[in-house]
């Protein structure tokens, strides 16, 4: 019975050690470590502002497209605008961070029969935890910017802080 499926069996094997070098050579191409300020001209504004400093930065990368990117940043409100004509933002009223469970809740844009919708930023119960600078919950009346992509579940929000010349640019995206 072995002899039967010994062809079968290297084969596999064979196909198993090509995957692993494949897989090798692949993955640090495909999962390319983009440094803060690679990622904020990606995702956030290209040229960077002059008055965006100490860029910080938090990823969360997963399967089918899925990820999020948080970035914290100083900047005046000057080159707030430069930002804010990257993408067609649109102005909402409120913003809620619940640091217990990580999630975050917002105005909703569209005309739906609720005011607002939520989402898990941070999966705190499955002990996922925020980094050190995140504080957003601690900020009073921010202005708060929202993008919504139609075509996939995808947003982007900036929320600015004018007394601290600091802001948060958060980009979204689920597979679903």
């Amino acid at each position: 019975m072995v002899r039967k499926y010994k062809g079968f069996i290297q084969l596999l094997v064979l196909f198993a050690i090509i995957m692993y070098i494949v897989l090798g050579i692949a993955t640090p191409i495909v999962n390319r470590r983009l440094s803060p300020s690679g990622a904020f001209r990606k995702f956030v504004c290209r040229p960077i502002p002059k008055s965006v400093m100490e860029i910080k930065m938090d990823r969360l990368i997963r399967w089918r497209g899925w990820h999020r990117y948080v970035f914290h940043f100083k900047t005046n409100e000057a080159d707030l605008s430069h930002i804010l004509n990257s993408w067609p933002f649109q102005e909402i009223r409120y913003l809620k961070y619940s640091p217990e469970y990580g999630g975050l809740e917002i105005e909703s844009l569209q005309n739906t029969p609720w005011e607002s919708f939520g989402w898990t930023l941070y999966n705190i119960r499955s002990g996922e935890a925020e980094p050190e600078w995140f504080n957003l919950e601690q900020w009073d009346s921010p202005k708060v910017y929202l993008y919504i992509v139609r075509d996939v579940y995808r947003l982007r929000l900036l929320v600015y802080n004018k007394k601290l010349g600091e802001a948060y640019f958060i980009d979204y995206r689920s597979p679903d």
